[in-house]
Order: C-alpha cells, then sequence, then structure tokens
C-alpha cells in the first residue's frame, strides 16, 4: 500500500518541524547565557592599574592571559604611578590591583590618612634604558653609543636632539631620569650633565605623558626618550644600556645611588632618593572584587606564568618578594609567599 502526502501536509510538517528545532535553539541559547552568566557572577572583572611602561606587556600578553586561565574579565589602565596614587587617594579611581613602578607611590598611600592601602610587595626590578628610534637624524650616532664610540651625554645635548620623559611629579620613571642624570655628573665627574642633557627638572619641550611617551617616540616625534629596559624590549625599540652606577638597576650600588636625589613638590615636599628601582603591588582596601585581585596578584608572581611573561620582556624578578607595610594586612591566600 502507498501513502501518498499532500502538498498541504506537507507545509504543515515543515512548519511544525521548524517551531521544533526554534525551541531548541531557544532552549540551547538560554542553557549558553544562564552558564556565562553564572561565570560573570561568579568570576566578574578585575580592574587593574598599573604602571604605563608595562601597558604593551600588561595589554598584549599578561592581561588577556590572565582572563583566559582564570575566568576572570581583565580590566587594565596604564598612567604614571604617581598619577595613579594620587587618582586613588582623591577617589578617582577605585582598581582591585595596583601595580606600581618603584615603592613610593604605593608608600604614599599607605602613609596617606586614611590610609587606603596596608602594604606593598616588591617582585621585581628594572632598569634606565635610553630608547632611540630608527628614523632619528642622530641615529648614526646613537648606534655608537651602542657600541660605545661616543658618551650617550654627548649625543642628547646636541643641538637638535629632542628627548622625551616623563613628569617628574606624576611618574617615577621622570624622577628616575634626573636621579640618572645627576648620578652622571657624579660618575663622569662632569657636573654640567644633568643641565645639558635635561635642563630644568619639568623642561616643558621633553615631557610627555607616560602613557603616550613610546608612540612619540615609534611616530618620530623625538629621537630618545628615557625608559625601564623591559618596556623597550617589549616593544622592540632600540636601546642604550647605562653603566650600572647610573642605571638604577643594580643593588651593588645602592649606597651610590642616594647620592642623588629629587624633590617632590607636594605639601609634605618628599624628597626621593635614588634606590634601585623596584616594581610593586598591592590591593587597595577600596578593592571591589578581593578574589579577583587575589588571583591577579597569584598570577603575576607565578614562576609558570606572570613571572615568565615578565621576564621574557626584561623585568628581573626578585628571588623572593618583599614586603613592607603591614604584613598581617596581606591577604593569606596569596601563594608562594612567606610572611
Amino acid at each position: 500500500m502507498v501513502f501518498r502526502v499532500s502538498n498541504k501536509n506537507k507545509v504543515i510538517f515543515c512548519v511544525i518541524l521548524i517551531i521544533i528545532e526554534t525551541l531548541c535553539f531557544t532552549v540551547y541559547l538560554y542553557h549558553g547565557f544562564s552558564i556565562v552568566q553564572g561565570q560573570i557572577q561568579d568570576h566578574g572583572k578585575v580592574f587593574i592599574m598599573y604602571g604605563g611602561s608595562l601597558v604593551k606587556i600588561f595589554e598584549n600578553s599578561l592581561g588577556p592571559s590572565f582572563q583566559n586561565q582564570t575566568g576572570y574579565t581583565y580590566v587594565g589602565e596604564g598612567k604614571g604611578s604617581v598619577q595613579i596614587s594620587n587618582m586613588i587617594a582623591e577617589g578617582f579611581r577605585k582598581p582591585d590591583v595596583f601595580v606600581s613602578a618603584g615603592t613610593i607611590p604605593i608608600m604614599k598611600l599607605i602613609d596617606n590618612k586614611p590610609s587606603g592601602v596596608g602594604w606593598l610587595m616588591k617582585f621585581a626590578s628594572a632598569e634606565m634604558v635610553i630608547a632611540y628610534s630608527p628614523k632619528s637624524h642622530f641615529f648614526n650616532d646613537l648606534e655608537k653609543v651602542k657600541t660605545g664610540q661616543i658618551p650617550w651625554y654627548n649625543v642628547i645635548s646636541e643641538s637638535g636632539f629632542k628627548f622625551g620623559r616623563t613628569d617628574p611629579l606624576l611618574d617615577p620613571k621622570g624622577y628616575n631620569m634626573i636621579i640618572t642624570a645627576k648620578l652622571s655628573n657624579i660618575y663622569y665627574n662632569d657636573s654640567t650633565i644633568k643641565q645639558r642633557t635635561l635642563g630644568d627638572d619639568r623642561n616643558p619641550k621633553q615631557i610627555f605623558p607616560e602613557e603616550t611617551l613610546n608612540t612619540v617616540l615609534e611616530s618620530g616625534q623625538v629621537d630618545a626618550i628615557a625608559a625601564y629596559k623591559h618596556e623597550a624590549i617589549s616593544r622592540g625599540l632600540f636601546y642604550i644600556t647605562l653603566p650600572p652606577q647610573i642605571n638604577l638597576g643594580n643593588t651593588d650600588f645602592s649606597e651610590f645611588y642616594k647620592k642623588a636625589s629629587y624633590t617632590i613638590s607636594s605639601n609634605d615636599y618628599k624628597t626621593v632618593y635614588g634606590e634601585p628601582i623596584y616594581f610593586s603591588v598591592t590591593i587597595p582596601d577600596s578593592s571591589k572584587n578581593l578574589n579577583g585581585a587575589i588571583s591577579f596578584v597569584n598570577y603575576l608572581l607565578s614562576p609558570s606564568k606572570g613571572k615568565l611573561i615578565l621576564e621574557k620582556q626584561g623585568l628581573d624578578y626578585l628571588k623572593k618578594p618583599i614586603i613592607e607595610g603591614n604584613v598581617s594586612k596581606v591577604p593569606s591566600n596569596i601563594t608562594s609567599l612567606e610572611k
């Protein structure tokens, strides 16, 4: 017996099939949305503020890697570390984690009344270098500096040379460059080097925001900039290493570094003395996602994760993190840490 299906029945069958498929797809979407929604509720965003020299590393490597491996949503913002400290103190930003170039910006928050931070952890060291542009008219001379044929300060002080650096009132790299130049006066026995290369401490011809300084160099607007070794490596920049006596990157010369200083113009006129450059991290009291903040700090300290990423970019991790401030306030579940 042969059954024939009318065209009308075919249409009805197709409509029913479409309805069933639509319902199945709707259930699938709802189920998937519920899972994603649950992840957001369980993990959420982790807001990281960090010294601007880390922008390339954090935004292109560390941040995405942290997000992929932990399920937290990484949100990053890079600025001068002193500027970040000011923004936190004044309530304009409430990051879950603050990664600072140097310790002074975080110590400022620890000493603030009322204090918004209880502790800091030094986890890596850095050094000052001179990064330069292949587009520079002085490129050949800068290449000779790199091979030791010409002193770096003679090229930077040449007429028409455009040098960039950050504001010493907003960024540690800014005052570290001033300290490096003052140490050069002593090391090279030439009291004119600092003034010839930098001019006034806040020379408007040289000052650029921390978050744009590298872009200014890469676009050829300046011939060279003050930089940290890790940012030069992370951005593939040409750079000149400086003697350890002046690059603020060698603990063997800690006492010599103290011979130079910079006074930050503020209410208390705090004087910053030369010291090895340590990158440090803290979790402000105002953190909205404490679990996420702890997860990020653990990721940053992990030998197979954050350390692996940052050391490849030229940042030197300490054998053991150094805690300053109120040790009892450091979350107990920050791993690999002896308090």
